[in-house]
C-alpha cells in the first residue's frame, strides 16, 4: 500500500497546509535581516528574529541581551533541560561571566521546523531526537551533535483509538497510521512493524507534524499514531487513546541529541561547553525533582494534572559526551533507515559530532 501525505488523500474534505505561512514569514524575515546586517558596522553580532519561527504557533522570543552576543536557541515543544533553562534563568547566570546572553525561539512542534531555521543560519542551539537528526544529516545540514540523552522507552510508542478493534501491532496492516516523516514518529511505527513481522508498505503512513496529528487523530480520521513526549501523554491521559506498543516494547534505539550549528560551535567552543553544562545540570535537577519539574512544564504546555503525574513517572537520563558507542548506535540506526528508503543516503555520522569534553 502506498504511504501518502494526509493532504493528498481524501482522508479530509479541506486542504491545509499550517507550516507554510508561518515558515515563510520567517525566513523571508531573516532573509531581510541578513541583508540589512551587511550592510550595517561590523560591530554587530547577531541579527534580529521573526517571532513566527514555530510553524503551528508563535514563536515566544524573550531576547535576554541587553549587550553582547547572543545565543539564539530553540526550543522543541516538550519537557526538556532547556525548557527548565529558560524558566529558571540558569542559561543567562552561566553565561553572564562570558558576556553572553540568550534569545529563546519557540517552542517548535518537532525538530523539523528547528533545523529548517538552522539550515537558513537563524537558529544557534536546538534538540530533538536521533533519527530526526539522522534525516537531517542526510540533507546536509550544517550542524554537530555535542551532547547525546538516552530516552526513556515508555514515553513514547504507538497509540490507537480507545475502543479501536486494533489489539496488536501486525492488526495494523491496512490501517492509517500519522507519523511525523523521518523522525521519532516514522522510526517508531517501522521498527514496531518490523518486529511485528510486518512491511511497511502494508500500512498508510499519514505525514503530519505533532500539532497537526493531535486533532487529526482525536477527531478519528487516522487509526493509529506513533508519538512521543507531551503529545503522548496529552492523548494517552487526557484524550484516553490505549498505548498500542511502548518504544520499550519495539525495541527502540532512538534517543535524544543537542546540536550547535556548525559556525557558532567555530566561533565560541567555550559557549557550546556552557550549554552543554547547563543542560547537565538541569537534567539532574529533574531526576530529583520530577514533580516540581513537571509543575513547570504543566504551567508552560498547560498540562493537566493527571498528565504531569504521567510525565513526571516517565522521567528520562542527563545527557553525556559523544562517544563511539553512541556514533555506533546511530549508525545502526541510521544503516536501517536507509534500507527502509527513509533516507536517500547513509550520512557519515562522525562527521555529525564533536567531543564536548574537549572544547
Amino acid at each position: 500500500m502506498k504511504d501518502k501525505d494526509i493532504f493528498e488523500t481524501g482522508l479530509f474534505n479541506y486542504r491545509i497546509k499550517r507550516r507554510s505561512l508561518p515558515t515563510a514569514l520567517f525566513f523571508l524575515t531573516s532573509a531581510i535581516t541578513v541583508a540589512c546586517n551587511s550592510g550595517s558596522t561590523k560591530t554587530s553580532n547577531s541579527a534580529s528574529q521573526s517571532p513566527e519561527a514555530n510553524s503551528s504557533t508563535p514563536a515566544n522570543v524573550a531576547d535576554t541581551t541587553a549587550q553582547g552576543t547572543k545565543a539564539r536557541i530553540a526550543i522543541i515543544r516538550g519537557p526538556g533541560p532547556y525548557y527548565l533553562a529558560k524558566v529558571k534563568g540558569s542559561l543567562e547566570k552561566y553565561l553572564e561571566p562570558k558576556k553572553y546572553g540568550v534569545q529563546w525561539l519557540g517552542p517548535f512542534p518537532a525538530f523539523a521546523p528547528a533545523v529548517e531555521g538552522l539550515n537558513a543560519g537563524s537558529i544557534d542551539f536546538t534538540g530533538g531526537s536521533t533519527t530526526a537528526a539522522i534525516s537531517a544529516m542526510a540533507g546536509g545540514s550544517p550542524f554537530k551533535i555535542f551532547g547525546y540523552q538516552v530516552s526513556g522507552k515508555d514515553g513514547s510508542g504507538i497509540l490507537v483509538q480507545k475502543n479501536s478493534s486494533i489489539k496488536t501491532v501486525k492488526d495494523l496492516v491496512g490501517k492509517k497510521v500519522i507519523v511525523n516523516r523521518g523522525g521519532t514518529g516514522e522510526y517508531l511505527l517501522a521498527k514496531g512493524l518490523e518486529k511485528a513481522g510486518v512491511s511497511l508498505d502494508q500500512v498508510q503512513r499519514v505525514y503530519l507534524g505533532p500539532a497537526d496529528a493531535a486533532p487529526v487523530f482525536a477527531s478519528g480520521k487516522a487509526d493509529a499514531w506513533a508519538v512521543w513526549g507531551t503529545f503522548f501523554a496529552n492523548a494517552a491521559v487526557k484524550d484516553g487513546a490505549r498505548i498500542l506498543a511502548t518504544a520499550g516494547e519495539i525495541e527502540s534505539e532512538n534517543d535524544g541529541i543537542y546540536i550547535v550549528h556548525n559556525a557558532f560551535l567555530e566561533k565560541h567552543p567555550d559557549v557550546v561547553k556552557a550549554v552543554y553544562d547547563v543542560l547537565v545540570q538541569e537534567s539532574q535537577w529533574v531526576l530529583s525533582n520530577a514533580p516540581q519539574a513537571m509543575q513547570v512544564y504543566g504551567k508552560e504546555f498547560k498540562l493537566s494534572e493527571g498528565v504531569q503525574k504521567f510525565m513526571s513517572e516517565r522521567v528520562e537520563g542527563t545527557p553525556i559526551p559523544v562517544g563511539a558507542a553512541e556514533i555506533e548506535k546511530m549508525n545502526r540506526v541510521s544503516d536501517w533507515f536507509f534500507k527502509l528508503g527513509i533516507i536517500p543516503k547513509k550520512p557519515n555520522i562522525e562527521n555529525f559530532v564533536v567531543d564536548v569534553t574537549k572544547l
